[in-house]
């Protein structure tokens, strides 16, 4: 084994080779994305200064259209253009001497009276500029521009402005000039300030380097970052410097540098985990006795619990199973009940006097009601008991009305009792279903009591409570030797809402002050043990007018002959 001294030597190298590596990477990156940055700004000095160049050419060839209005139009053709370029300030038509015959300013600034930008210091003032300019223009036969030259107001600010002048020719003769003067403000505001993002800034400078224009941003915090480029007009020439201040560090400033940096921190940590593993086996080696000692003792508390949680298995299971024996005898004992207490109705106070015959006709039948309802509570027993032991279910082949004629004597007293009118319709000839019936039935009353309880309220008048029991050949199957037929439960209630919907088949919800909350869910659980679904309709939207539950089953048993329950 390599001696403890020399494995930590090895393990400090290693160390500091990756730190090296991250380090050499992170500065190169950052050098990557400088440059990458200052090469941007580069490009858009650039594009911005062929901009500006573009757009004063086109309004020199509109202004050379102007140049040839007549003085009647000329002032209306000159104030249209100003509305349209609010970096002129002016435009004046001289003479070959200078004079000014026609001036036109602008209305878009508010601090420029009448008289124009000109009007504290004189316009006579600046006409040295003026006329270098026209001269140069003359000579070259195109537009020229003087130096720019600041002009200061009355309120104690001013415009650096240039002046362009565009020569005037008739019959290849000179006749005069027009001036149009520019705000290299205005220039900049309007043509550039759509260029520049946050914290940039964009400058015009003459070549020592003295700001003539600014605009851009006012926060400058950060590392900052310059480009320019020279812009060239006929007569002057002005610096383009665009300037940009960046806080975050921008050697994070894409997706794969910082991929490539997750996946070193990655290493380290890998590395530090593969260390710290290390360390753990040579500390597991020296206690594996202590080790085992303790797995040992952890197997004996574990199979204790084991034992624990296969007991409360065992009782929460218990309590399911009465929960289910209290609601699925309920009806049948209620039932027995009834017919009892109907049947000490009809017998006669006197304990001499003998009932008549037809007295001892529903005598009769109240009996077979009652011994038949308690042959029904036992198989609920029975099927119960085998629900939980999880047995294979008794099924047969059923007729769909025999299911529906078992249940409407029970449903009849209740409904006697809301007002409610049940209604049978059954499709001829139906094909047998193969199914539990006792466990069908309990299906079909819960889903029917629960439907003349909805009607049981002011929302649905005595007139119209109605239940229908439907049983027809599944809609997808229409033929007669269908493979499914359809058993719906439709009530005229006032329908469900949208929270009652969500929660519908949660065991233990309900709606009722006395239920338990397990109807539907149980109904939910037969069926699906009969290899089909319960599903329901009905209008979430107010007036909500009924619910239809439906489910279908088998006329087969080719795959549901061993569902268990």
């Amino acid at each position: 084994m390599m001696p403890r001294s020399r494995r930590t030597w090895l393990w400090g190298v290693l160390l500091v080779l990756i730190a090296v590596l991250l380090a050499s990477l992170i500065w190169l990156v950052g050098r990557y994305e400088q440059s990458r940055f200052e090469d941007r700004l580069e490009i858009t000095a650039s594009d911005l200064a062929g901009d500006i160049r573009a757009k004063l050419a086109r309004n020199a060839q509109r202004l050379q259209a102007l140049v040839e209005r007549e003085t009647p139009n000329w002032q209306w053709t000159a104030k249209e253009l100003l509305e349209q370029q609010p970096e002129i300030l002016s435009i004046e038509r001289r003479s070959l001497s200078f004079n000014i015959l026609a001036v036109r300013n602008t209305a878009f600034l508010p601090r420029i009276s009448r008289q124009g930008v000109f009007e504290h210091f004189g316009r006579h003032n600046f006409v040295v500029d003026v006329m270098h300019a026209c001269a140069l223009a003359a000579r070259s036969l195109e537009p020229a521009y003087s130096i720019s030259y600041f002009v200061p107001q009355s309120d104690g600010t001013g415009f650096e402005v240039t002046d362009m002048c565009i020569p005037s020719f008739e019959n290849n003769k000179l006749t005069g000039y027009l001036v149009a003067t520019y705000s290299l403000d205005r220039i900049l505001k309007e043509w550039g300030d759509a260029s520049i993002k946050r914290q940039e800034e964009i400058s015009f400078r003459e070549a020592d380097g003295a700001r003539l224009a600014v605009v851009g941003s006012s926060i400058k915090s950060g590392n900052k970052f310059a480009a320019q480029t020279v812009l060239n007009l006929q007569g002057m020439t002005l610096i383009l410097r665009v300037e940009s201040w960046r806080s975050a560090p921008y050697w994070l400033a894409n997706t794969p540098t910082a991929l490539v940096l997750a996946l070193v921190l990655a290493l380290i940590g890998v590395l530090w985990l593969l260390y710290r593993d290390t360390r753990r086996r040579m500390r597991t080696e020296a206690k594996l006795a202590r080790e085992i000692i303790q797995q040992r003792k952890a197997e004996e508390v574990s199979r204790q619990s084991l034992e624990r949680l296969q007991k409360s298995a065992r009782l929460a299971t218990l309590g399911e199973m009465a929960s289910m024996l209290s609601h699925e005898l309920n009806q049948p004992l209620a039932a027995i009940t009834s017919y009892a207490s109907g049947s000490l109705n009809l017998l006669p106070s006197d304990a001499n006097s003998i009932p008549n015959a037809q007295d001892l006709y529903e005598l009769k039948i109240a009996l077979e009601r009652i011994a038949s309802q308690s042959a029904r509570a036992g198989q609920v027993i029975k099927s119960v008991h085998g629900f939980v032991r999880r047995r294979e279910t008794e099924r047969s082949f059923v007729q769909p009305e025999a299911l529906l004629d078992a249940v409407l004597p029970l449903l009849g007293l209740q409904a006697k009792q809301l007002g409610v009118r049940i209604d049978r319709q059954i499709q001829p000839h139906l094909p047998k279903v193969w199914c539990d019936a006792t466990l069908v039935e309990q299906v079909i009353i819960n889903l029917a009591r629960n439907g003349m309880q909805a009607m049981d309220s002011a929302a649905t008048p005595a007139g119209k409570r109605r239940l229908t029991l439907l049983a027809k050949v599944s809609e997808h199957e229409p033929s007669q030797d269908a493979n499914a037929v359809e058993f719906q439960v439709i009530d005229q209630g006032p329908g469900l809402t949208q929270d009652v919907t969500h929660r519908l088949f949660t065991p233990f919800f309900t709606t009722k002050e006395e239920g338990m909350g397990l109807g539907l869910s149980l109904c939910r659980t037969v069926i699906e043990q009969h290899g089909g679904s319960l599903t329901y309709t009905t209008n979430t939207e107010p007036p909500r007018t009924g619910t239809t539950f439906r489910f279908k089953l088998m006329t087969h048993h080719d795959n549901l002959s061993n569902t268990t329950a």
